[in-house]
Parts: structure tokens; sequence; C-alpha cells
């Protein structure tokens, strides 16, 4: 078999694995701090502890994947699988908390996202590093729209099972249900993974000592540094309500399970749609000025968020928002992949992500500890992140460099 038919039959592997792996974590991502309020009885305050764990745990995992795989980059795979599987059966495993003994319940469902996201950063770095040279940069935009629009819709019919459990069942079965189908799915995306090879495994490793002045040398890269300023402030203003929203949706607007998944799935349709309109529209403007302008197009969803409590109205700003969100998602992701030389990948994407994941999760603390104070509190918050996203446009748009990409 020819190396571009047998590239051409690993990338339709992976665009199954990544739908179904969607489907899962559609389930067990969205519904996971619902299931804490409504099940675990989840405060503002623990609320955002758990996306403290959540964030910061990205960050943790990527400081070691960026040790791991360059060390052992021949093996990158093997990390990719190993700790993919492990990702998606945990996030599919949080469901069943409520079933373990009362007073362990809170700490091992705070333990479990953490392994799991630890374990899908560790992921992240090898999937990008082989992702990247499966590709190729010619064919970067096309084949990472289509993908990520695949996977919007994935998630969208996760959601929409999700919603018909909660349309006829109790909420406590429909959260066991839900996970169900998600823990399903997550063994039938590993399966998918595990069939997925690696066209360049013969990649020297890099010693510890290299290592780290390969990170010296992205940190010291204007370009590399300048992306990674924008990137990280902006998730920190975008993350000040990170623990906020469903609490919210829930607490103050009086929606519910059904509110979340409608949304969400409204979200992900709307995104499976922008990506594919974006990914055409970038080749023609440049990713440069998708960037900025997606961040300018999603400063007014977190005040629009606290002035419309009618499930239409929500489900108008979800529309909006996944649209919008994708132009941003998808430059980001070139930018991760594309802005880097191919032997500096793997240190500028943990760099990038440890980075901003921290200053998420700090930020997403930040945000619920002003929130609990009171409802004005709370709605400051949703302001500042609105104003903070119209600033980082402005940064974005002088300061982002370029990637030339078709």
């Amino acid at each position: 078999m020819s190396i571009e038919r047998e590239r051409a039959r690993i990338l339709s592997i992976w665009r199954v694995e990544s739908a179904t792996y969607n489907f899962s974590v559609g389930i067990s991502t969205t519904m996971a701090q619902a299931y804490a309020i409504k099940v675990l009885d989840f405060d503002l305050n623990l609320l955002g502890t758990m996306v403290l764990i959540q964030l910061g745990s990205v960050g943790l995992g990527y400081f070691f994947g960026s040790i791991l795989v360059p060390a052992f980059r021949a093996r990158r795979i093997l990390f990719w699988k190993l700790f993919g599987i492990l990702n998606r059966c945990l996030w599919a495993s949080i469901g069943f908390t409520h079933l373990l003994p009362e007073q362990h319940r809170v700490s091992l469902f705070l333990l479990n996202i953490a392994v799991a996201q630890l374990s899908g950063s560790i992921a992240g770095v090898a999937s990008g590093d082989v992702g990247a040279d499966l590709v190729g940069k010619e064919r970067a935009v096309k084949f990472f729209g289509s993908i990520s629009s695949l996977n919007m819709v994935a998630n969208s019919l996760a959601l929409a099972t999700a919603t018909t459990f909660f349309s006829f069942l109790s909420e406590g079965d429909s959260y066991i249900a839900s996970y169900i189908v998600s823990l399903v799915f997550s063994i039938v995306s590993s399966v998918f993974l595990l069939m997925l090879k690696d066209l360049s495994p013969s990649i020297s490793g890099r010693s510890l000592r290299e290592i780290v002045a390969d990170f010296s040398d992205i940190a010291r890269n204007s370009d590399y540094s300048s992306y990674t300023m924008i990137v990280t402030v902006f998730t920190f203003i975008v993350n000040l309500p990170g623990a906020l929203w469903n609490y919210y949706l829930l607490n103050v607007l009086g929606g519910n399970e059904t509110w979340v998944t409608l949304k969400a799935i409204a979200a992900n349709l709307s995104q499976s749609l922008g990506f594919r309109v974006w990914s055409r529209v970038s080749r023609i403007i440049g990713l440069k000025k998708t960037l900025y302008t997606g961040i300018i197009l999603t400063s007014p969803i977190p005040v629009a968020f606290t002035i419309l409590p009618t499930l239409p109205g929500q489900l108008a700003l979800e529309i909006y928002s996944g649209f919008v969100w994708a132009a941003y998602h998808l430059a980001n992701n070139i930018y991760t992949l594309y802005l880097p030389k191919r032997a500096s990948r793997v240190y500028f994407i943990a760099l990038l992500n440890i980075s901003s994941n921290t200053l998420a999760s700090a930020a997403s603390r930040l945000g619920a500890s002003i929130a609990s104070i009171s409802l004005a509190a709370m709605n400051a918050v949703f302001t500042a992140s609105t104003i903070g996203r119209i600033f980082m446009s402005i940064i974005a748009k002088r300061a982002a460099p370029d990637v030339a990409v078709k």
C-alpha cells in the first residue's frame, strides 16, 4: 500500500475515533457540573474548586507531556493511545460517583476529574504532534475544519440522547443512563484509537538538557511569546465566569438539565457550521484576522447570557456563540500546530497550554470567590469578561503573528 493510501486510511480511522470520542465526552463533560450541582449538592465554592482542579490538571498534564513526548518521541503514538483511553474512560465514570460511600464522593469525584484531565493533556501533546505530521500544513485548514465540524455533530447527537433521557426518565435514572451511554462510546472510541498508526515513528528522542534548551528557545522567540501572551490572557478573561455558567442557569435563571443539553446542542451544531464557514473565510482573510475577529465577536456573550431569562433566548445566544467561537478555535488550532517549526511543536503546544490553563484555573477560582459575595458581584464577573474580550481583540489585532496555510 502506498504511503498516501495508508495516510488516507489512517485519517479516516481518526475521523471515526474523534467522532465517537466526542460523542462520549459530549455527555460526560457537559453534564459534569450539572451532576455536581444537582446530585452531589456542590455549592458555588465547591464548583470553583472543581473548575480549578479541572483546568489546573490540564496545565500539569501538558507539563508532563512536554517531557515524556520529546524524550520518547518514537513512542508518541503509544502515549496518545494509553493516556487517551484513560482520559475518556475516567470522564465517563464520574456519573456513578453518587453510588459510592457518601464520605468519599466529593474527594473521589475531584480526583477522577484531575486524573482524567491530566491524562487527556498528555494525550493531547502526543496527538497534536502525530496529527500535525499526518495531516500536513498544506491541507491543515480544510482537514481540521472538517473534523472539528464532524466532532460538533457527534457531540450534539450525544447531548440529544441525554436530552431524551431527561425528558422521559427520573433525574437520577437520567444521569445513570447518560453516563452508561458515555462509557459505551468511550470504549468504542478506544478501539478505533488503538487502530491508529504513526507514519513517522523513527524520530530520535531528546535528553532533559536538550528539552530545557528547546523550551528556552521557544520562550525567546518573539512570535511564539506574543501569541502565547494573547492566548493566555484571553483564556484568563474567558474563564473568569468559568464556574458560574451552569450555576447561574440552574439557580438564577431557573433552568434545568434540559436547558443545559439543549444549549450545548445548539452551540455544537452552530459551531459545526461555523467551522466549515470559517475554514473557507480564513483562507481568504488569513488566520490573524480570523483570530481577532473571533475574539471580538465573542465579547457580547457573557453579558447577554445574564439578561436572557428564557430558553428561546438562551438557545439563540448559543447559536450565535457556537458560530463565532468556531472562528477563534479554528485559528487557534492552526496557530498551535503550525506557528512553531516542526522540531519545536511539542514544546510550543505544552508551553501554550501550561500557561493558559494555569491562569484559567486561577481565573475560575477568582471568579467563583467574587461571585459568592452576591448576585451583583456575580453579574460583575460576567461584565468583566465581556470588557476583557474587547480589549484582547485589540491586542490580537496588533500583536498576533500570521501563519500562511491553505
